[in-house]
């Protein structure tokens, strides 16, 4: 395997050993051989960052900002999550059910809070409690759905609404348990978002 056929599939694997080796497994046996260093695949994570910005520009996907938020979470600084909150303005709206629940979930992290993943661990984490406060606040108005009847949908729309109460009281961020309830602030993706 060439260095050229390595970032061909590091990059086609969205940066994910994960990915390369559950899809192109004996190619990822030869990507580990190769031993390509981390320095530069920082440089092929950046460049697929860049990549997936264009792209959601142009497309609008929801699906292309979970993709962002997998290799740019590995980072974990304030430039990477003004990229994440630019990509978030690039999403086109309105968006389905599922769509508001995945993004949601994106945003306050799939995995257990004691791994401390999502937009809003990850921005209270660099000291930027505004802008987590401003993500709960997108989150909460994603997750008020009235009439599901999908009772997967409802429960993950349920299971979110529980982080975000776990969320409020550890991080502090300042929400009413009536605000938690019931939360219908109009748009905020127009209304507060341009600051940021």
């Amino acid at each position: 395997m060439t260095t050229n056929e390595a970032k061909e599939l590091y990059l086609a694997s969205d940066c994910s050993y994960f990915a390369m080796c559950t899809y192109h497994y004996s190619s990822y046996l030869q990507y580990r051989q190769l031993g390509v260093p981390k320095i530069q695949e920082d440089i092929w994570k950046e460049e697929k960052l860049r990549n997936l910005q264009i792209e959601i520009q142009k497309t609008g996907d929801c699906r292309i900002f979970d993709r962002l938020y997998e290799i740019a979470v590995e980072f974990r600084d304030y430039k990477r999550l003004r990229m994440m909150l630019e990509a978030f303005k690039q999403v086109n709206q309105p968006l389905n059910v599922s769509e508001r629940v995945a993004l949601a979930e994106t945003i306050l992290g799939k995995r257990l809070p004691k791994a401390r993943s999502g937009l809003i661990y990850w921005a209270y984490d660099i000291g930027q409690k505004s802008i987590a406060i401003l993500l709960m606040e997108q989150v909460l108005q994603y997750l008020e759905i009235p009439n599901v009847t999908n009772i997967e949908l409802c429960r993950r729309i349920q299971k979110g609404k529980r982080l975000c109460k776990k969320l409020n009281m550890e991080l502090k961020l300042n929400f009413y348990e009536q605000e938690l309830q019931c939360y219908s602030p109009g748009n905020l993706q127009e209304e507060k978002w341009y600051f940021l």
